[in-house]
């Protein structure tokens, strides 16, 4: 295929789903009563049929006429769109639509004849790239701590070497010692040199892994239009079935995700389109009785929020009948006699998710088997996600799909609990509080805390995520009359859950392996992720929480089985060194929003003099990390940091220089200093400087 052709192709793609596009919203525009333009709608149709000739598609050119020739009659003799026209034009569309995408996925070049710019892959090589990938920054993460063992190394050395000064000047120093003191100074050279080596290695390696982490990523996301756009005449033909009208509205389709994530969904959103058609449907004259249009409209809404993939499904129909479910529920035991009474809209929802549960009292070609929404809620699960039902404000249903963009990496917060470390997905955590022990009371036979507040409606019962994870015995943990708490989203818009723990550690992303970690019951854990010195953490599941909670009953209120648990480490204190006050400011609220407590000094003189007027005042006065700028009046910061290497008492102290002179010549002396980092404000990121200090403390 020629270059121009392909050029021709191109235009006519986006040119042709532009046409269809605009026509198909017109259409819904007289689905719904209102006054869609017809001549507008003739002559994109006409122009369609133009193009098609354009790039050789007779086929898409005949239908395409044949289509015109419709309008044509419909406009000469003022007719109006009616549902039984407007179901042609979509039929013709639809034809049109199939038409082109078969015309594409034809080959019209010789076998030979190579494809420019195109390559076909097959998903499972994609996806054992993605896997080499997370090897390769498995690989990454072991070496991170390797540069902080050459510094200590270094360090050591040069101590050593220093330690030994007062007995190599002695006259009688004897010639072993000196010969111990030429190796170490051997060593700490080299020791440097490996480290500058094995810095510009590693910020190397760090560049090509995220370059191929981009790369795998662009390979392996696909815009929603592929899995879901054909969705849509799957629908207008299901509802012509039916003998319902519907104007079917699919929206963000442009938006792109992990091909494995969309795919995962596909069945899920099919099921959700059948239960609208079914559920969500009503006669033309309900419909005007309440002042809607004849054709009901079911939307199709994709859109990201916070790294997760939402996807949604809604109609404007009669909504959920709460009352049919609530007798549902009691009849299957779902509920009881003293609680169906009691249980709210959101409770009802939820159950609609459980297997086997349907409100229709027949079963039909689309629903009645009650297997639909389960097999929805099974799929959201299977990626780490959660499904709710909602009630449309104006009437209608809402079914709501979130789940993490990409299969292989997500957002989790991780806690602790004795001397172990849990992760759990951000995306499920609603809340993270520390209150009062007198603010847990009792609730229904059940210790709740209100995470809105006291005397507030919404109550979570508590549990104790030692208790989950088969640590029984070790109490409610508490620290000076107070208990962290993580407020767990309930399952599928049910009730929430709070979590005791010892501690919050951190948020992060991490990449998501899928083995199975011994010990743990694997309905409780999705997965596991890799933290520092290769520790692994189980990535726990909010829906196995929430299960072995409901099993387990909770936290019993005994307030003897209360742990104290001692206090988080004291937060690192660094020196901020720059001679501009906004340097200093935003420095120092930057690193003050991640936890560390920070002191300043206006240039490096000030600066030492700060540090040696805090020797001996014990861990709270010390300064764990030095944070400098390099030109600065009085002293700069290459002085400053050689003061502080030739000081014992200070020598081991950390130092990140950050200055405007990124030569090389400037970077190489800085580091033969001892600088442990050094970070170019041209090219300022504060993820840098965070990640830089984290590694080094």
């Amino acid at each position: 295929m020629s270059d121009f052709r392909q050029e021709l192709l191109a235009a006519f793609d986006a040119e042709y789903r532009d046409h269809l596009a605009v026509v198909r919203a017109a259409l819904g525009v007289a689905r719904r009563g209102g006054a869609a333009d017809r001549q507008d709608i003739f002559r994109r149709i006409h122009s369609l049929k133009g193009a098609a000739r354009a790039v050789d598609l007779p086929a898409v050119a005949s239908l395409s006429h044949d289509l015109e020739a419709f309008l044509a009659g419909l406009i000469e003799n003022g007719e109006t769109l009616d549902r039984a026209r407007i179901d042609v034009i979509e039929r013709g569309l639809d034809d049109i639509e199939s038409t082109i995408t078969g015309a594409s996925a034809e080959p019209d070049a010789p076998a030979d004849e190579p494809a420019l710019g195109y390559v076909r892959v097959e998903q499972a090589q994609v996806a054992d790239l993605a896997a080499a990938a997370v090897q390769l920054a498995q690989a990454v993460e072991r070496h991170d701590g390797l540069g902080a063992r050459l510094l200590a190394i270094e360090q050591s050395a040069r101590r050593a070497r220093r330690a030994l000064e007062p007995l190599l000047h002695a006259a009688n120093a004897p010639p072993a010692l000196v010969e111990v003191a030429a190796e170490l100074t051997v060593t700490a050279r080299d020791s440097a040199g490996a480290r500058h080596a094995f810095r510009d290695s590693a910020w190397a390696l760090d560049g090509a892994l995220r370059r191929v982490r981009e790369d795998v990523d662009r390979i392996g996301l696909v815009a929603a239009e592929t899995v879901f756009g054909p969705m849509a005449r799957m629908l207008r033909d299901l509802a012509r079935d039916e003998g319902v009208e519907i104007d079917a509205d699919f929206r963000g389709l442009e938006l792109q995700a992990d091909r494995r994530v969309l795919q995962g969904l596909k069945d899920a959103v099919l099921q959700l389109l059948r239960n609208a058609v079914s559920h969500g449907t009503a006669s033309a004259a309900y419909r005007r009785g309440r002042g809607l249009p004849a054709a009901t409209r079911i939307t199709l809404m994709v859109k990201t929020i916070n790294g997760r993939l939402i996807v949604t499904v809604s109609d404007d129909g009669p909504g959920p009948d709460l009352e049919a479910i609530r007798a549902r529920a009691l009849a299957r035991g779902l509920l009881t006699p003293r609680t169906a009474p009691e249980a709210t809209p959101e409770q009802l929802m939820a159950l609609v998710f459980e297997p086997g549960f349907s409100t229709r009292p027949d079963v039909g070609q689309l629903s009645g088997r009650g297997m639909g929404l389960s097999i929805v809620a099974e799929a959201a699960r299977s990626l780490h996600g959660t499904t709710q039902m909602l009630r449309r404000s104006g009437g209608g249903t809402a079914v709501e799909i979130a789940v993490p963009l990409s299969v292989a990496q997500q957002s989790a917060i991780l806690m602790s609990y004795g001397d172990q470390i849990a992760a759990v997905p951000s995306a499920a955590v609603a809340g993270l509080l520390r209150v009062r022990l007198d603010r847990i009371e009792p609730v229904g036979g059940r210790m709740c805390v209100r995470p809105d507040g006291p005397g507030t409606a919404r109550a979570a019962p508590v549990a104790l995520l030692s208790d989950l994870l088969g640590h029984t015995g070790a109490g409610l943990p508490s620290s000076d009359g107070y208990v962290k708490l993580a407020i767990l989203r309930g399952s599928h818009g049910g009730a929430d859950l709070a979590i005791a723990v010892d501690h919050f550690q951190d948020v992060r992303t991490f990449l998501v392996h899928t083995a199975e970690i011994v010990g743990l019951d694997t309905d409780l854990v999705s997965g596991f992720v890799l933290l520092e010195n290769e520790i692994v953490a189980p990535l726990l599941s909010p829906d196995g929480l929430s299960a072995a909670a409901h099993r387990h009953g909770g936290w019993a209120g005994d307030t003897r089985a209360v742990t104290q648990v001692a206090g988080p480490p004291r937060p690192h204190k660094i020196l901020v060194v720059d001679d501009s006050l906004t340097s200093r400011t935003l420095e120092k609220s930057i690193l003050e929003a991640q936890g560390y407590r920070v002191v300043t000094a206006v240039d490096g003189l000030a600066a030492l003099d700060l540090l040696r007027s805090l020797i001996g005042h014990g861990p709270e006065g010390a300064v764990d990390m030095v944070l400098a700028d390099v030109e600065m009046p009085r002293m700069d910061g290459f002085s400053l940091l050689e003061a502080m290497k030739s000081d014992p008492a200070l020598a081991g102290i950390p130092v990140i220089m950050m200055t405007s002179r990124e030569a090389p010549a400037d970077v190489r002396r800085g580091l033969d200093l001892g600088a442990s980092a050094y970070i170019a404000k041209q090219t300022f990121d504060q993820r840098d400087l965070l990640g830089a200090i984290g590694r080094l403390l």
